[in-house]
């Protein structure tokens, strides 16, 4: 091979190698711009309002990360719309949503009511209910481990008397009177994300307008306590509610299902003087009868 073919050769090579690396340091420079533009662009500019970061339906309790700050797109912001001078977001937790809000939908005063607020109560309850306290001790009311929007179950417990030939025995019984109660507040207090426990003296219950006379009347019949349901499958009926317009339907007046009479928890109810008593429950359908030997 000629010397004149092995200048052209290599001047060949340096000039692909040349243009290789023009153009990678041509391309890199493309891509960087928008990733360099990117980093300096200004943060946009304007008042922050307080929207709803998720659909929230009335009369569901405002708990975290269900709010979000969003800038407003205008130049005057409407003066009922909480805005980030104004308010913390932490403000607005435990709060009730009087009327629904969509996702986005900036939150306003007149439609949240916050705890402490007059009317608060009010608009926890759901339509057609009542609220009603019931007073509760460290035993009766689950050693303080009941918290707002819990569901809880409400036994009373009363003396009897019963005709046995001519002598009145007193007999001792419990009964399950109202089931699937909700508790509105401990106390004074609604604030269900405090998760530490609270010795209550007093509990607010939602009840329907029978169970509420129920309640007036078992609390002077005897001593009353409850027992803690669980969630599971609550939330999912409370849910239903908060979201339909159902009509609320009454309960059965006639009391629960269970009882438990003293006879059942010890052997010497019954016996005496006289000799101990034998008793025989007899069940035909759902009925039972008591006999006594």
């Amino acid at each position: 091979m000629s010397a004149r073919n092995i200048i052209l050769i290599i001047a060949a090579l340096l000039i692909t190698a040349g243009t290789t690396v023009v153009a990678r340091s041509w391309l890199a420079s493309q891509r960087a711009q928008p990733v360099a533009a990117a980093q300096v662009a200004p943060e946009p500019k304007g008042v922050k309002v307080l929207v709803a970061k998720i659909p929230l339906p009335t009369g569901v309790f405002v708990q975290e990360d269900q709010l979000r700050w969003q800038i407003w797109p205008g130049e005057e912001v409407p003066d009922n719309y909480f805005t980030e001078e104004e308010i913390k977001i932490e403000d607005l937790y435990g709060a009730v949503v009087r009327r629904g809000f969509t996702a986005g939908e900036p939150i306003t005063p007149k439609r949240v009511i916050r705890p402490g607020e007059r009317g608060f109560l009010a608009a926890v309850l759901r339509p057609g209910y009542r609220a009603i306290a019931m007073r509760v001790n460290a035993t009766s009311g689950v050693s303080g481990l009941v918290f707002p929007g819990d569901r809880i179950d409400i036994i009373l417990t009363h003396s009897i008397n019963q005709e046995s030939g001519k002598d009145s025995i007193e007999r001792r019984a419990s009964e399950t009177i109202l089931e699937n109660v909700r508790v509105l507040a401990i106390d004074q207090s609604v604030d269900e994300d405090n998760a530490k426990p609270s010795y209550a003296d007093n509990f607010t219950l939602e009840v329907t307008p029978k169970q509420a006379e129920m309640m007036s009347v078992v609390r002077e019949i005897g001593s009353l306590s409850i027992s803690l349901r669980s969630l599971a499958k609550d939330e999912e009926e409370l849910e239903r509610l908060t979201t339909t317009r159902e009509p609320l339907k009454e309960v059965d007046p006639e009391r629960g299902d269970t009882y438990t009479w003293d006879s059942e928890v010890s052997r010497l109810v019954g016996s005496g003087k006289g000799g101990s008593k034998k008793v025989v429950n007899i069940t035909r359908g759902n009925e039972v009868q008591e006999q006594r030997f």
